[in-house]
């Protein structure tokens, strides 16, 4: 059984789209879609990835934990739709406190995924992600956080599912895709909220109220559609030989 964690409900059916459900419920709360040979958890944002990983690593414990989803640019070369296989991960916190922390995906998992990534021809890389608590909203913030470790992509999650994974002795793995470039600003639209929840009402409220935003807003779902496009298809590669790979007990 692997697990793969997701914040948001467009990357928890980007990742289902090669496999069948055999029930949905809930761990702790958190939803969850079992198949054959693995758990699918949406977390929501932020810290309460920590908490929904530790939940399914407790409820079935998994052979492999993935942390799965979109994530900003930091890098300025790098375009929207850019497979990231995150090598390794630090959290804003040990920026001020100097304390070395970082969470490194297992080398196994990474040639993995690098070989389906490659193979289907997406465009990809080895990189680096930072997890911050908060969205970074436009280019000065992401500026700032680049500055640190010259990390390739900035996201809310990964850090806590690696560190919850590798802490259980458990083979770990983050991909992200790259759904705002570290020149893009990002709406303060309301919209997403910290379940992972998309409220639609108060979107389209944001774009009555500023209607000057929406031709950016189009262009940046543009965007966003090719990054849970390339996630759905990095996953559909992935997923179903790492299933295969840890049912056999072949590690």
């Amino acid at each position: 059984m692997i697990a793969v964690l997701a914040a948001l409900q467009p990357e928890i059916s980007a990742c289902l789209g090669s496999l069948e459900v055999r029930r949905e419920t809930t761990i702790a709360g958190f939803p969850a879609f079992e198949t054959d040979g693995a758990i699918l958890c949406q977390s929501g944002m932020a810290m309460r990835a920590r908490e929904a990983t530790e939940a399914v690593i407790a409820s079935v414990s998994p052979a492999a934990v993935l942390s799965v989803g979109i994530a900003g640019g930091l890098h300025a070369d790098l375009p929207g739709g850019q497979v990231v296989l995150c090598e390794r991960i630090d959290h804003e916190s040990h920026r001020e406190s100097g304390v070395e922390q970082t969470v490194f995906s297992d080398p196994r998992l990474i040639e993995a995924a690098e070989a389906v990534a490659g193979g289907m021809g997406l465009p990809f890389l080895r990189g680096s992600s930072l997890t911050i608590d908060a969205v970074a909203h436009g280019p000065e913030v992401k500026a700032h956080h680049h500055a640190w470790k010259a990390h390739d992509i900035v996201e809310m999650e990964s850090y806590w599912v690696g560190a919850a994974a590798v802490r259980h002795g458990i083979p770990f793995l983050a991909v992200r895709t790259i759904s705002d470039t570290a020149t893009d600003t990002l709406h303060r639209t309301g919209a997403m909220g910290d379940d992972g929840t998309f409220d639609q009402g108060r979107f389209l409220s944001y774009i009555d109220e500023h209607p000057e935003a929406a031709p950016d807003i189009a262009r940046m779902a543009e965007v966003s559609r090719l990054a849970i496009t390339n996630l759905a298809i990095v996953m559909a590669g992935l997923l179903p030989p790492l299933i295969q790979h840890f049912a056999s007990d072949v590690h």
